[in-house]
């Protein structure tokens, strides 16, 4: 300190020019800020404060940041933790990524190890290993045998569980958290789904069951390694603490439940009435080179993956779908208009539940549940790597190893995508002039993904979202509890933040 306090002495007016130097610079750097939805690229820390403090509102911030920019932005993170990506929102990149170039463009290494509670199953598999799974999981899902078995489980559940618990709740005055409700069902559905047996999530007095915990636990440390820099995560990881603890007490849990159900199909042998996912894979002729050990692996890993990425997708779709219905009364007057005239089955405290085939007609219930998954797309984004050097159709150029990021969330709100009305909720956007339903490129609304990795659930995923949402809306009013607000939630999928609060009442013409 001697020597710098002495030069500070010998000469005060080059130390006071240098803090103004800084001070204005500063200065200059925050006065920009104020007037662009652009983030400042700092030194060292570079464009890091942005994220931190629009971490609550992120996805929303994304929206104005990719509108300034022109849909495509690159965001440069703190020096040497490698935490930059390219963030876009332009359907020419999406088709050019994920259709035209999709071999360059796989979900990569780095994706895998964040999600590794997904072991190798499908959803972040590449190259051969996704090719194999991606024909086995097609032609499953095909089966009319699976389907058929899924249709009348979600029949099942929403006539004997949901609209029961609704009923109950409605007759007590009580306010309902409809968001903790479906998730609630949608993981009821999906593990029936690929077991063939029970949780009973759905109960008046039981609380979450543990599986049901574990997952919430897993998804809540995943959101937590995307928004900080992977070395933090990985440390924790190795040191056992924090969110990593959890995660891993949470995989644990999962994998019990899980590899106890497949020692249970095992044991009690091949049945060819059973058409649960579990029954249906374990009659597959699997790769003759794999071990017993790496047959239950895969078992395991197309479980976990099918049941993390059913049960919320559907769930917050139709927690957004409904917050809408409360918002858009003369939507909801439409739908049941929509549902007079089509065919329905009775269940025991006069319920009614509309099947899939009778919904087939139900162009606008349709619409409608994809104007929410516009505005409102679960998975708020989707992330790819560069495989190699690249440039993008606008002329931006990508080394191999950039992360790429689509912004679903906000390709559903800018005005050279959708329009100028792109910010209204209108179903009528979805329905042709002739009634039918209206087509859009996948590039364009991609809440299904794009290309060769679209996703192989999304009919029976919609007729699920249909079927449930059209039961509901048929025997019961729901409306907002007022002053509860209801808002996005900045995760990996798109919660709401504080849950949302109504109260229902029971349709007298149902």
């Amino acid at each position: 300190m001697g020597p710098f306090w002495s030069f500070i002495q010998s000469y005060p007016e080059v130390f006071l020019a240098i803090i103004c130097f800084f001070g204005l610079s500063i200065f200059r750097l925050i006065r920009q800020s104020q007037k662009s939805s652009l983030p400042l690229n700092w030194p060292i820390v570079r464009m890091l404060p942005f994220l931190v403090v629009n971490r609550y509102c992120i996805h929303d911030k994304v929206v104005d940041l990719l509108r300034e920019a022109g849909c495509t932005f690159m965001v440069f993170g703190p020096w040497l933790l490698d935490m930059n990506f390219l963030i876009t929102c332009d359907p020419a990149t999406v088709n050019h990524c994920l259709n035209t170039h999709f071999d360059k463009y796989p979900k990569g290494r780095e994706f895998a190890e964040m999600f590794d509670i997904l072991g190798d199953g499908l959803l972040v598999a590449d190259s051969e290993s996704w090719e194999y799974q991606r024909r086995v999981a097609t032609s499953i899902f095909g089966a009319r045998a699976f389907r058929s078995f899924t249709m009348s489980t979600i029949a099942r559940k929403v006539g004997n569980v949901l609209l029961p618990y609704l009923d109950h709740m409605a007759n007590h005055g009580s306010e309902v958290e409809l968001e903790d409700v479906f998730m609630r069902l949608s993981l009821d559905v999906s593990y029936f789904m690929v077991f063939a047996a029970d949780l009973d999530c759905l109960s008046v007095s039981s609380p979450m069951p543990v599986f049901g915990r574990a997952t919430k636990e897993a998804e809540e440390a995943l959101l937590f390694r995307h928004i900080v820099p992977s070395r933090l995560w990985k440390l924790l990881r190795w040191l056992n603490v924090g969110t990593e603890k959890k995660l891993a007490d949470a995989k644990m849990v999962i994998n019990q439940f899980i590899y106890e159900e497949i020692a249970k199909r095992k044991a009690q042998g091949s049945n060819g009435s059973q058409a649960d996912l579990l029954s249906m894979y374990m009659k597959v002729t699997l790769d003759p080179s794999m071990s017993e050990h790496q047959k239950t692996q895969f078992l395991r890993d197309t479980a976990v993956g099918l049941i993390l990425a059913g049960k919320d997708l559907i769930a917050v779709t139709l927690t957004w779908f409904f917050y809408m219905m409360c918002k858009h009364p003369n939507v909801e007057a439409k739908i049941l208009e929509e549902l007079k005239g089509l065919k329905s089955s009775t269940w025991p405290g006069d319920f009614s539940v509309f099947e899939c085939d009778a919904l087939r007609s139900a162009i606008y219930l349709q619409a409608t549940l994809l104007e929410t998954l516009r505005l409102f797309p679960a998975t708020p984004f989707e992330e790819k790597e560069a495989h190699v050097d690249d440039v993008l159709p606008n002329g931006t150029k990508v080394t191999k190893g950039t992360r790429v990021i689509f912004s679903l969330y906000a390709m559903g709100r800018i005005n050279g995508i959708w329009g100028k009305d792109c910010m209204e909720f209108r179903p009528e956007r979805w329905v042709s002039k002739s009634g039918r339903l209206r087509h859009e490129p996948s590039y364009k609304f991609l809440s299904f993904n794009s290309g060769p990795r679209s996703c192989i659930g999304k009919d029976l995923s919609l007729s699920n979202m249909k079927i449930t949402a059209a039961s509901i809306i048929h025997n019961f009013k729901v409306e907002l509890v007022k002053d509860h607000a209801v808002m996005p939630q900045s995760s990996v999928i798109l919660h709401t933040q504080n849950g949302m609060m109504v109260r229902l009442t029971r349709r007298m013409a149902a």
